[in-house]
């Protein structure tokens, strides 16, 4: 009898053990924990001028002029189109910095955005502009707008995260369960960014965007693609109404978002045309895309 019952409390503090120990794991795999990573920033070199720009300017509307007889379009006051415009760039004519302390080569940078990475590796080509989206909003206090889709279609919302709601990711499966207490600090905010990070990509930009066509681009558009999204970052036109943009990414590995140069004509620029990316078929940073993958992410900016 004695035994009988030594047994039975042996199994309940195994399985005690075996249940707080799963708590354990969910918990941690539920709650990520954002650090930046340390970055290299490292002179480049180019062997090749590049259009419209002035080495000095330490912001994108300082360092990127509009082209001869092109001026930029009129942004609103703390619009998306503002602030891009003011965000502060690293040095010009350096390596791209990667999040693993590299410092990598790259013919397209024509500038690099002064962004942190996470430490990770997960900051790569549609993270970069959900960072930036997200960014965007946190810094006006619309909490409510940040909100993104994982890859398998499911919802990661802000709003719900900063109450202490978390997101359970088993495989292609998830769902949304109660695991922190509500905390609403910047730190938290970071880690909320890494979960959609991890989980989101470019199918999850597709999922929440909408074919536009080329004439009706603005900031904050994106092209995507199956496999690589690049977004409109700044426009200028001319008096006949012809309009060129400025075209954003990053890459597997992580690297800082930067502006890429156009090669495809006699001179870089880094101002792509309106003629340009209405063609079937174009190519960005050595990347191809094809007209339809042009799009307007939710209601655009």
């Amino acid at each position: 009898m004695k035994n009988s019952k030594k047994i039975k409390a042996v199994i309940i503090i195994i399985f005690l053990l075996f249940f707080a120990a799963a708590l354990t794991a969910v918990y941690i795999r539920v709650n990520p924990k954002w650090k930046a990573a340390e970055l290299t920033v490292e002179p480049e070199g180019r062997d090749f001028e590049i259009k419209c720009l002035n080495a000095e300017g330490m912001t994108l509307e300082s360092r990127i002029l509009p082209p001869y007889g092109f001026a930029r379009v009129p942004a609103e006051n703390g619009s998306f189109g503002e602030c891009l415009r003011k965000y502060p760039l690293l040095p010009d004519d350096i390596k791209l910095p990667a999040y693993d302390g590299r410092a990598i080569k790259s013919s397209y940078a024509a500038a690099v955005f002064d962004i942190s990475l996470g430490d990770e590796g997960y900051q790569q080509c549609a993270d970069s502009i959900i960072r930036l989206y997200s960014d965007y909003y946190y810094e006006k206090g619309q909490y409510d707008k940040i909100s993104f889709l994982f890859s398998n279609g499911d919802e990661c919302d802000y709003s719900r995260w900063r109450e202490g709601k978390r997101m359970f990711v088993f495989g292609d499966f998830s769902c949304e369960i109660p695991a922190a207490l509500p905390d609403d600090s910047e730190q938290q905010y970071r880690n909320y960014l890494k979960e959609v990070m991890n989980y989101a990509g470019t199918l999850s930009l597709h999922k929440e965007s909408r074919v536009i066509a080329p004439d009706e681009l603005r900031t904050g558009d994106i092209i995507c693609n199956d496999s690589h999204v690049v977004m409109i970052v700044d426009e200028a036109v001319n008096e006949n109404g012809e309009k060129c943009y400025l075209i954003g990414q990053s890459f597997i590995p992580a690297v800082c978002f930067h502006i890429v140069a156009d090669r495809s004509g006699g001179d870089v620029t880094p101002w792509f045309t309106e003629e340009e990316l209405s063609r079937d078929s174009f190519n960005i940073g050595g990347f191809g895309f094809v007209k339809e993958n042009i799009r307007r992410w939710k209601e655009g900016f």
